[in-house]
């Protein structure tokens, strides 16, 4: 018998995975603690193309059925980095515990996707 392969659930896993990355870099290149860093700009733009997508895999997750934990905590990092994107630390501390919280949410929905729907 060959495994149902679940496409919706890796693209999903894949939008997820493509934000937290975008996130990350454009955190990287915006972090600078005495002067503003030279690639600033670029930063903001991935920072803004990650929330977009973060913003697009909590609204899947959503519609989808996913459990509420899991949207709220891919959604949590558009607003907790959205808050002080300009500049600021806060953008960078609030990344360090809601990109792996995200991260971590997609895996345990990959690893354990009983606790969602009825499967047919």
């Amino acid at each position: 018998m060959m495994p149902r392969v679940r496409w919706a659930d890796g693209a999903w896993a894949l939008l997820v995975l493509l934000a937290a990355v975008l996130m990350s870099c454009g955190l990287a290149m915006t972090f600078s603690l005495i002067v503003r860093s030279p690639t600033e700009a670029e930063g903001q733009g991935l920072i803004f193309l990650g929330s977009l997508a973060f913003g697009g895999s909590a609204v899947w997750a959503g519609l989808s059925g996913r459990p509420l934990w899991e949207t709220i905590l891919t959604a949590l990092v558009v607003g907790g980095l959205a808050m002080e994107m300009p500049d600021g630390l806060l953008a960078h501390l609030a990344a360090m515990g809601l990109v792996p919280a995200a991260l971590t949410s997609m895996l345990v929905d990959l690893l354990a996707p009983g606790g969602r729907r009825a499967e047919p």
